[in-house]
């Protein structure tokens, strides 16, 4: 019975955090909706960033369509449930590769999320600087997995985590 509740809770929160996302989404200009999100950029590259010509491409962050939600489980039980907003720095000229891939970086993300929460990551301090760390260097090994050296880093934009009612017995 815990399990169906716990279930029906995630999908409950699933639910409320997808209208949520669709109804806080900014509106892009007229007819730009199946173009994907606009390209952002942040002034000039550091001076470590810049290749042999003298400079580097302006940064292109993808972000993930949909929120990723975790759950957080604790010895069976869901505790609360974790809410990733992430992003993929590519060069503009991988835009639709990651498009094109996003089902695919979507699972590997899902994979590296639960098993940290599996393990224990997300219970008490997951904002932690080495657990925030450790996290986007899995993300970013995931997504290499099928954009190869095309992504250059993973954004964290939001982690926010949900506690869960406790049930009485």
């Amino acid at each position: 019975m815990k399990a169906v509740i716990a279930l029906l809770l995630i999908l409950v929160f699933t639910g409320v955090g997808g209208a949520l996302g669709l109804f806080l989404k900014p509106a892009g200009p007229a007819g730009d909706h199946a173009a994907g999100p606009p390209d952002a950029t942040d002034g000039p590259a550091p001076d470590s960033a810049i290749g042999l010509e003298g400079e580097r491409p302006p940064p292109s962050y993808v972000k993930i369509s949909r929120q990723i939600i975790v759950p957080v489980v604790e010895g069976g039980t869901t505790r609360a449930l974790m809410v990733f907003e992430i992003a993929l720095d590519v060069p503009a000229q991988h835009r639709e590769a990651v498009f094109e891939r996003e089902p695919r970086i979507r699972d590997a993300f899902l994979r590296e999320l639960f098993e940290m929460s599996y393990t224990g990551a997300f219970l008490e301090t997951y904002t932690s600087d080495r657990v925030m760390e450790e996290l986007r260097q899995k993300l970013l090994a995931a997504a290499r997995l099928h954009l190869g050296t095309r992504i250059t880093d993973v954004l964290i934009l939001d982690a926010l985590r949900q506690e869960m009612a406790p049930h009485s017995q």
